[in-house]
């Protein structure tokens, strides 16, 4: 029998290439759109950018608990599928989708907490008014946001990761196009500025959702995995979604929720410059952050099908093939950034010195973590592959909620620190992290996690 000794060379870094690189386009449309997106509020000034990265930043937040319980349906459906148990693989999809439900009662409690939200942050009026506008709209495209997830779920751990790629090169094209359109006034739209924005990203996200349901139904995917006979509510398997889910979803929202908090109080208390000169970091970020998710959202399949299949060593090995694969990418990344990045801000999004410079500054603390947010970001999923969600929803709120953001907020409110210096305490973050996530992975308890629970035998009369 072959091991992953004994395999031919590149075979690892082939699968998770093959896997990872549709993700990896697909990424990089929405990391196109969204720079896109920030690049036409750029044109309406220094307010509107501010306003636009962190109202962007809390929407995504909110969703992140329900997405990150929707995208560990790739951790049964990859298993499901390692123990040839297609049955089981679309009714946990299903399970996902049916997150929709609570999703909506989300959206009711933000909108009407919004404005109190945005104003407790203390931005100016003008800054305030726009977030708390574009956040509203947002809110329309929660429960799609849900609803993808778990597909994309689905198609990436059966193997087919280009049917949500390609779709979501269209769905992001349109949303530059009714950017464009939208923010603007053009071909004689009403121009609704950064309204106009949120309604772009919101029309593009349902039409994602509606691509990838209906090919979810096709005849071929009936036939191989009963996907329109598994819609029902499975309290058993919704129940093991939810076990191992929850706490992935919930170490998401808790990982996003202090980026989120660092952007809008302790960012945010610096004024509009630092806020701008910080959305431009996270736009610039992102270019290698796509990379290091698509391997996240790549590994957890490639993990969760070899354990599965009974070979957790090959699930271990192909692990350290993506992160170095990622080091590799997201440093060579950070240096371009680092001796490029007053150009790139300037040519890109800003003419203002003051921008210019932080801006400059805060992308050469980025490439010092590089290499160590590849270690975080690839670990992290391969955790997440094997089921073993509980620890890095606890790693991640110490490190988060009881170092990061606690020594963030005295060093800026009561030291009176500056942006920059903000930013240095979150590199150590991200190092340190990254650094107990290795060693947890290294350890090996993760070999040890069964996810699924014998269900109930209900006897035939």
């Amino acid at each position: 029998m072959t091991t992953y000794k004994t395999e031919a060379p590149w075979t690892g870094a082939r699968e998770i290439l093959v896997l990872a690189g549709p993700i990896v386009i697909g990424s990089m449309s929405y990391t196109v759109m969204e720079f896109t997106d920030k690049f036409m509020v750029a044109k309406l000034g220094t307010e509107p950018l501010a306003a636009i990265g962190n109202a962007a930043m809390w929407s995504y937040t909110f969703t992140a608990l329900l997405m990150g319980v929707a995208s560990c349906v790739s951790t049964f459906v990859s298993q499901a599928l390692g123990k040839d148990e297609k049955d089981k693989c679309a009714s946990y999809t299903w399970q996902g989708i049916h997150l929709v439900w609570p999703t909506l009662v989300l959206c009711l409690v933000l909108y009407l907490a919004s404005g109190p939200i945005f104003r407790a942050m203390g931005h100016g009026e003008a800054v305030t008014a726009l977030e708390t506008q574009y956040f509203n709209i947002r809110l329309l495209g929660y429960p799609a946001m849900i609803w993808a997830s778990a597909l994309a779920a689905f198609f990436m751990s059966i193997g087919r990761p280009n049917i949500p790629m390609y779709i979501a090169i269209f769905a992001n094209g349109l949303n530059i196009i009714l950017d464009y359109v939208l923010i603007f006034g053009s071909w004689g739209a009403p121009k609704l500025g950064i309204m106009g924005a949120a309604i772009a990203t919101d029309i593009a996200q349902w039409t994602q959702v509606g691509l990838l349901h209906g090919l979810f139904m096709l005849g071929i995917f009936h036939r191989a995995y009963q996907t329109r006979s598994t819609w029902q509510v499975h309290l058993h398997r919704l129940k093991e979604l939810w076990r191992v889910g929850f706490p992935g979803g919930l170490a998401m929202f808790l990982d996003v929720a202090i980026w989120a908090v660092f952007t809008g109080i302790v960012i945010g208390s610096f004024g509009d410059v630092a806020l701008a000169a910080h959305t431009i970091t996270i736009s610039f970020l992102h270019i290698s952050f796509m990379v290091a998710m698509a391997m996240n959202q790549a590994i957890a399949p490639i993990v969760g099908n070899w354990i599965g299949r009974g070979d957790p060593d090959r699930a271990e090995a192909r692990t350290y093939t993506a992160m170095k694969m990622t080091i590799a990418y997201m440093t060579g990344i950070g240096l371009f950034f680092a001796f490029s990045g007053g150009w790139l801000i300037e040519h890109v999004f800003s003419d203002d010195p003051a921008v210019i410079q932080l801006g400059h500054r805060l992308l050469i603390l980025c490439a010092i973590f590089q290499s160590f947010d590849a270690i975080l970001i690839v670990t992290v999923g391969a955790l997440r592959g094997a089921g073993d969600t509980k620890w890095i929803l606890w790693i991640t709120a110490f490190a988060g909620y009881v170092c990061f953001l606690p020594v963030a907020l005295v060093y800026t409110f009561v030291f009176g620190g500056g942006p920059y210096e903000a930013w240095v305490i979150a590199t150590v973050y991200v190092i340190g992290l990254s650094g107990a996530i290795l060693l947890r992975f290294r350890g090996g308890y993760w070999r040890k996690i069964e996810i699924f629970q014998a269900e109930a035998v209900v006897p035939v009369p």
